[in-house]
């Protein structure tokens, strides 16, 4: 027997509809149910939280240091040629040394007028060219050797700006996570002797949080031209480059029992 669908009533299509939507309702609401009972189950009742700090000391293996070449002439041209000769006798010094093209960048160049006042007026008297050299040097936690050359060396090949030197890590990656695993440990211990004092049995681990993680800037040393033989001919430098502490802030919530 077949059913003419255009003798159904309008209202019965109507109910049909409510039907669907009402049974679909309740399938969402018991999954939202389910979920919301699953999650509560999986989040322990009892927990205990602990905070510890890591800490790693290590010397700087890389030093990074500014040089620059000035240069004054009577025109732009005359002060940029002079610049650049004198900067390419610097870089092939640097070179020399045995540092990597990547380890040297111009990290400045500029011209510009030097402007005299008389009268009332400014006059241009003569051009300044200005050069910076930003220098890496790796390797500086074993020797500073080659770093104490290039900055005795400079002034010896054309460098009339020297910016003093930051030393740093060439890979800090390794430094903070042996940082946060310390910080880790200790935690768990803390966590453990407080749970035993408290008559308490530790469980497992529910989250774990960085808090922060201190990495230390740069650290200068600046240079006396007076002291450090960077008057030309001199000694080179003593440069020491220390150590350095990476600090890692960890947070572990453990379920206890």
């Amino acid at each position: 027997m077949e059913i003419n669908t255009d003798q159904i009533k309008p209202w019965v299509w109507q109910a049909l509809g409510l039907l669907l939507v009402a049974f679909l309702g309740i399938s969402v609401l018991d999954k939202v149910y389910n979920f919301s009972q699953d999650f509560r189950n999986s989040v322990p009742k009892n927990t205990l939280s602990m905070s510890a700090e890591g800490k790693v000391s290590a010397r700087p293996d890389l030093a990074t240091v500014n040089v620059g070449v000035l240069t004054n002439e009577p025109t732009a041209k005359a002060a940029q040629d002079q610049n650049t000769k004198i900067t390419n006798e610097l870089i092939d010094f640097i070179k020399k040394q045995g540092l990597a093209d990547d380890d040297i960048v111009t990290s400045n160049f500029s011209v510009y007028p030097n402007y005299e006042y008389n009268n009332g007026r400014n006059t241009i008297n003569g051009y300044q060219a200005n050069q910076t050299l930003t220098i890496k040097v790796h390797g500086v936690d074993k020797s500073t050797e080659t770093l104490g050359k290039i900055l005795s060396g400079a002034v010896d090949n054309g460098s009339n700006q020297i910016q003093g030197v930051n030393f740093s890590f060439d890979d800090p990656d390794d430094l903070k996570q042996e940082a946060r695993k310390i910080a880790i440990e200790k935690a768990k211990q803390k966590a453990s002797d407080l749970a035993q004092a408290s008559g308490l049995r530790l469980g497992r681990v529910v989250t774990i949080s960085e808090n922060s993680i201190y990495s230390p800037y740069p650290m200068p040393y600046v240079l006396d031209a007076t002291k450090d033989g960077m008057g030309g001919g001199g000694t080179a430098p003593a440069i020491e480059a220390g150590s350095q502490d990476i600090i890692a802030q960890m947070t572990i919530i453990f379920e206890v029992k």
